[in-house]
């Protein structure tokens, strides 16, 4: 009888640590298993750092996604998304309500490439997207899930970049001027699209040139500049 509990007890055990180490590892698996299929879907190259989902307490979160542009694009990245953060009403998402209490999104550069022939790269992705809804519709069984508001948005958009390879190829950076942004009390779709308009448009007139470009870092060799009241006056 000892020796059964004995046994029983180094079995229970193991059994702790075992699910210890996959509790550690879950978020990695997610994460390898979210990077493969968004890699699969999209046919492009793509690097995610961290997902965590914890649908029991309405949370899930994105580290560092970059989405890379294909070949004949340069390759570089298309996207680089530092952070999303969703916070949500678990007991409404089993419902089919998606009720957003927090969103953070924190997207750290886009960069659009046109090459010669006068194509976007966002040709491509739209096109993959549309062909990916297009099969979701024709495979889904269940109703969409229907969007019932947004407590607060806390939104950043870091630096845009243009190149075009049809000139001189030269990536031209601009900071988009979006930094922590927030928005809240959106009722509906209408709501959203409404509040978020004007802040959008801002983005794009700095993307597409009404705006300065990225600054270059201030450099420490040359003499101080003068302060408003410090003219250059001759000396007597």
């Amino acid at each position: 009888m000892k020796f059964l509990l004995k046994w029983a007890f180094r079995l229970f055990l193991l059994l702790l640590v075992l699910l210890a180490i996959l509790a550690l590892s879950f978020d990695a698996i997610v994460t390898s298993i979210a990077e493969s299929k968004l890699r699969k879907q999209t046919g492009l190259e793509v690097r995610l750092e961290k997902l965590e989902l914890r649908p029991w307490s309405g949370r899930a979160r994105i580290e560092k996604l970059v989405i890379y542009n294909p070949a004949e694009f340069g390759g570089g990245p298309l996207v680089n998304l530092a952070e999303l953060h969703i916070e949500y009403d678990p007991a409404l998402a089993r419902e089919r309500k998606l009720h957003l209490k927090a969103l953070r999104f924190n997207l750290a550069e886009l960069h659009i490439v046109v090459d010669k022939s006068g194509q976007s790269n966002l040709d491509g992705v739209r096109k993959v997207v549309e062909e990916i809804r297009g099969g979701n519709r024709a495979s889904r069984t269940n109703a969409p899930m229907e969007f019932v508001g947004l407590d607060m948005l806390n939104l950043t958009l870091g630096k845009g970049t243009w190149t075009d390879l049809r000139n001189s190829g030269t990536p031209r950076e601009f900071d988009l001027r979006i930094r922590n942004e927030v928005v809240q009390d959106m009722k509906d779709s209408k709501d959203v699209v409404a509040k978020l308009t004007p802040i959008l448009v801002r983005a794009g007139l700095a993307f597409f040139g009404v705006g300065q470009p990225v600054p270059a870092p201030p450099t420490t060799n040359g003499p101080p500049a003068l302060k408003p009241n410090e003219a250059s006056v001759p000396k007597k």
